[in-house]
């Protein structure tokens, strides 16, 4: 556990933003857009669907919202440059960690970030499906032991299981950065009786580093990845965003947290 120079525990918070987009009007699109800059816009114009476009525009927004409310700076003022991996972080000066770590996530209908000062973080988001094609899918992707634990669940319970492990796994391979580069079978979790959620990785002793969360947003899984080397005191933020229009009272629900995970809920 993280400890500062007055010998108490250090603490690091983690700000978890959401937001439902199915039905967001013309008008909070047109607000949200201006936010955004060229090269948004212009990746933006080349996806082919609506939908695709209301949710690329409603998750980058909401990303350079949720910096202004910790940065003090505008929205558009928010530069992004990727790294070596290609994954965005924020301009900054050469040699310097970047002032915030972030991430986003987007699936159909949903978008959220996660924000933090001095700790990896990442985060992803899947609706729970009914693909036919699941233990045929986690046998390419998920360990062993993960597969089996699908192949014992109902059938009527399989598919958010499945969403669960793969949004965990998501979250996990966006904080490292390395982004495709690793595989989603590098790191393993066990979900068992009532909220608890361990995490298996290959390196084991990087364990220690990582702290884990599972929510359900309506049909949605949102996993959130946080990795600390010092061991904080980790506190999750989570609330529902609030763009021009009104919050919809949708609340995301807490699953399941690794250990000294901490969450607290509303803006």
């Amino acid at each position: 556990m993280g400890v500062g120079e007055t010998g108490l525990a250090v603490s690091a918070h983690v700000d978890i933003s959401y937001r439902v987009t199915r039905h967001l009007d013309e008008d909070a699109m047109a607000v949200a857009l201006e936010w955004l800059s060229a090269e948004e816009r212009a990746r933006c114009a080349r996806l082919a669907l609506a939908n695709d476009r209301r949710d690329f525009i409603a998750a980058h927004a909401l990303l350079r919202h949720a910096l202004s409310a910790h940065g003090h700076r505008d929205p558009r003022e928010w530069v992004f440059i990727p790294d070596a991996n290609g994954k965005p972080e924020l301009a900054s000066v050469p040699g310097e960690r970047p002032q915030f770590a972030f991430n986003l996530s987007h699936s159909r209908g949903l978008v959220a970030c996660v924000v933090a000062r001095d700790v990896d973080v990442g985060i992803d988001v899947e609706r729970v499906g009914s693909g036919t094609d699941i233990i045929d899918l986690a046998r390419r992707h998920f360990s062993s032991a993960e597969v089996a634990e699908l192949e014992r669940c109902e059938s009527g319970a399989r598919a958010a299981r499945f969403t669960e492990l793969w949004t965990l796994k998501e979250s996990y391979v966006k904080a490292t950065g390395a982004g495709i580069l690793r595989g989603l079978d590098e790191c393993a979790f066990t979900l068992g009786a009532a909220s608890s959620l361990r995490f298996n990785p290959a390196d084991t002793a990087q364990a220690d580093a990582w702290q884990f969360a599972l929510f359900e947003v309506l049909d949605y899984r949102l996993a959130v990845a946080v990795r600390d080397p010092a061991q904080s005191l980790i506190t999750l933020r989570i609330h529902e965003a609030v763009g021009d229009d009104r919050r919809t009272g949708i609340e995301a629900r807490l699953l399941r947290m690794s250990k000294e995970v901490g969450v607290a809920f509303g803006a």
